[in-house]
């Protein structure tokens, strides 16, 4: 059941249940006159009542309401129409809308080998509640670490600089399963909402949607935030398929190369499950793309799959974001289609204009077009949605590299850094900086370190081998060289090996090796037009060659 309450400050104040679900639909419409008889619908479903219990009940809120700081009530009745609620909010009154982490859900009585299932009830609501824009709520990657944490969820929200945090547990008794969770204001000390619901595991959607709902309007009570439409009408896939694709990206959100593998693994198995089923499409799509990007494998080999993947979401949920994003990336990687890139992006944005994931790829997008103020203003937007990704300050460190703002650009890779210094991206970008000024040593130091975060990747090793040559030291770079051409090593990008054949004064092999990059439909290739590395070869004919090959649909 789930249990509403009414706070004024820190004290509780007893409403009549009806009065209070009044009250929320009233909220959640503040502004708008909402007629008697949606009201009367509205608070007593599927039972006739006369106008009279609206009435009274509205007498009843004015009284406990009272009146505004200015003697205006808080509860307005419009003469034959109905009631609107017309007091000012918190969320109208401050700068932008209320804020929210959804917790990881914490498995009570289970083994560790459903930790995925309370990720996954988390990034459930956390697309359903975002989608609303009436609240910003932290992507899933953000509350992974409390997977595993015991955390307390208040000071997980402080950490997360939130307004208020969902917390719940799950627990599974063979097909049977019982979901708790609370709303915890942070600067509160008490609940504004709890509820509990028993289903089966086969009904998990709907417990979803129910929790969801619910706590949208305990949002409107507690931050002032509009209730979301209700939930869109989707396949709803069985439930093997559903757990196997909530183990898949429980995996592909580690972002390691043992998670991936695994996710590829449960994506298939997903996908073989319920053929009709988008959702493992779109992950295969996504561990595809991370491949390519990585330089894991050749890309020519796996922008194909990645398509196809894509493409198979799309068919069967159009309006999967995520997938439309993926799909960008592939036209752009494999046909250097450019307007068909911008396209599928754009179109993302669309579907979920609150997606901080959506932004922050098209911010890189339009980086790599070199419109650097559309850029930074996408970029921007994904950082208020998650304040706290060291990827989207990273990225956005770079499209002030991008500007030639040096400054400004190490200034976002020192934020990112301080947030997590055992993620490779922001020692990357630091190395960056400290190259632009001049601070050689400085820059193979904190290359020397993204490389022993990132591990085995390739792509790290020609960073740090640039960073040598530009301080001098040549022979440890050419040294890593011969390693990168060692095909027992893994693949290693031809454009990364160029920018490091450049610092090193050899522009026939940097233009050779950027003509390699074209023959494999090497990613970075797309920052050609605007990469500060290869400054220096722009006046080569054999660089416009490889231009025009790959900046000539843009």
């Amino acid at each position: 059941m789930a249990k509403r309450v009414l706070w004024r400050g820190r004290d509780l104040v007893s409403v009549p249940p009806k009065a209070l679900d009044l009250l929320v639909v009233l909220v959640a419409q503040r502004g708008d006159v909402v007629p008697k008889e949606e009201l009367l619908r509205r608070v007593w479903p599927d039972t006739y009542v006369e106008e009279a219990n609206l009435s009274v009940n509205a007498s009843i809120l004015r009284k406990v309401l009272g009146t505004q700081e200015d003697g205006r009530p808080f509860l307005e009745n419009v003469p034959r129409r109905g009631y609107r609620f017309v007091a000012e909010t918190r969320a109208q009154s401050a700068s932008g809308p209320p804020s929210l982490a959804v917790l990881p859900f914490r498995t009570l009585g289970g083994g560790a080998e459903d930790e995925y299932l309370g990720v996954g009830m988390a990034d459930a609501l956390i697309a359903r509640l975002g989608r609303s824009g009436h609240v910003t709520v932290r992507p899933t990657r953000t509350i992974l670490k409390y997977a595993s944490l015991a955390a307390d969820p208040r000071e997980a929200g402080r950490e997360l600089k939130v307004d208020a945090v969902l917390d719940g547990t799950l627990q599974r008794d063979g097909a049977r399963l019982r979901v708790s969770a609370q709303l915890l204001p942070v600067g509160a000390d008490r609940s504004s909402w709890s509820a509990s619901f028993e289903t089966t595991f086969t009904s998990l959607f709907a417990v979803q949607d129910a929790v969801a709902d619910q706590v949208a309007q305990a949002l409107s009570l507690t931050l002032g935030a509009p209730a979301p439409p209700s939930a869109a009408l989707r396949h709803v896939p069985g439930p093997a398929a559903y757990q196997a694709y909530l183990k898949g990206r429980y995996f592909w959100n580690r972002l390691t190369r043992e998670g991936i593998g695994r996710a590829f693994e449960l994506f298939e198995e997903a996908r073989s499950l319920d053929e009709r089923y988008a959702a493992p499409w779109s992950g295969l799509a996504d561990a595809y793309a991370v491949l390519g990007f990585t330089g894991a494998v050749p890309p020519r080999d796996v922008w194909t799959l990645a398509g196809e993947a894509a493409r198979g979401a799309i068919e069967r949920d159009e309006t999967l974001p995520e997938a439309h994003v993926t799909l960008g990336y592939v036209r752009l990687f494999q046909d250097w289609d450019w307007a068909g890139a911008t396209e599928e992006l754009e179109k993302a944005i669309a579907l979920d204009p609150h997606s901080g994931a959506a932004h922050q790829w098209y911010g890189l997008f339009l980086n790599m077009r070199g419109r650097l103020a559309e850029a930074e203003r996408h970029l921007a937007r994904a950082a208020e949605i998650d304040p706290l990704s060291v990827v989207t300050l990273a990225m956005r460190g770079f499209q002030r590299d991008l500007a030639r703002d040096y400054g400004g650009g190490e200034r976002y890779y020192r934020q990112a850094v301080e947030i997590d210094p055992h993620h490779f991206v922001g020692h990357w970008g630091l190395g960056l900086a400290h190259q632009h000024a001049g601070r050689f040593a400085d820059g193979v130091a904190a290359h020397r370190q993204a490389a022993a975060l990132l591990e085995d990747a390739t792509f790290a090793r020609a960073v740090l081998a640039r960073s040598l040559a530009l301080a001098g030291q040549e022979d440890e770079a050419k040294a890593l060289l011969r390693e990168m051409a060692d095909p027992e090593g893994g693949y290693v990008s031809p454009y990364q090996r160029a920018t490091v054949h450049e610092a090193l004064g050899d522009t026939e092999e940097a233009l050779r090796c950027l003509e390699e990059a074209g023959e494999q439909r090497d990613a970075w290739l797309a920052w050609l037009d605007v990469d500060p590395m290869l400054d220096r070869l722009r006046g080569e004919p054999r660089f416009l060659a490889v231009r025009d090959r790959v900046m000539g649909g843009a």
